[in-house]
């Protein structure tokens, strides 16, 4: 009786055992099935998003490139505007300098001359008064 008591229960515990181990193999099993199914799906998600990625990068670089390109050839035109800009002013600066040098001389030869008229005029003017005042003509 105890003999068949202890057969029976080892017997229970082998099937537990056996029931445990198998349930924890399949478990595991699908476990990693999943994981190679995720790890597949994770890695085709990553394949387009590397792909969609380097997609959008190339883009960009050549979006990017571009635009330095364009940015050089649009500084090189800026950088020599400015650099005609600083001639031309330059330029102007000695031109306007020169124009308010002459401004000035001829402003200052006009003054001279009008100022030497004038005083001609005024000697002339007292000379005939003196003249005529002392020959006796009424002035």
């Amino acid at each position: 009786m105890f003999l068949f008591l202890f057969m029976f229960m080892f017997m229970f515990m082998f099937m537990f055992m056996f029931m445990f181990l198998f349930m924890f193999l399949f478990l595991f099993l699908f476990m990693f099935m999943f994981l190679f199914l995720f790890m597949f799906l994770f890695m085709f998600m990553f394949l387009f998003m590397f792909m969609f990625m380097f997609m959008f990068m190339f883009m960009f670089m050549f979006m990017f490139m571009f635009m330095f390109l364009f940015m050089f050839l649009f500084m090189f035109m800026f950088m020599f505007m400015f650099l005609f800009m600083f001639l031309f002013m330059f330029l102007f600066m000695f031109m306007f300098m020169f124009m308010f040098l002459f401004m000035f001389m001829f402003m200052f030869m006009f003054m001279f001359l009008f100022l030497f008229l004038f005083l001609f005029l005024f000697l002339f003017m007292f000379m005939f008064l003196f003249m005529f005042s002392h020959a006796g003509v009424p002035v």
